[in-house]
């Protein structure tokens, strides 16, 4: 859970960059906050739910096997 304080915290960091844009910008920058810390959450707290490694293994496992047929 502290992992995902921290990284919350360093994804606040780029606020100083996101106060000066347009509010639709503004929006979606929190709206990304908000999911972010909803998803990781839940991938802390509960094992059914996939982490984020899980899902870019899900959605780009099919390169391993690619790479794999190349050695």
């Amino acid at each position: 859970m502290l992992a995902v304080l921290v990284f919350a915290g360093l994804y606040l960091l780029d606020w100083s960059s996101v106060k000066t844009s347009k509010k639709a910008i503004r929006r979606a920058y929190f709206i990304m906050l908000g999911l972010f810390l909803v998803w990781n959450t839940l991938a802390v707290s509960w094992s059914a739910w996939p982490n984020p490694n899980d899902v870019i293994q899900l959605v780009f496992g099919w390169a391993d096997h690619m790479i794999k047929k190349g050695d």
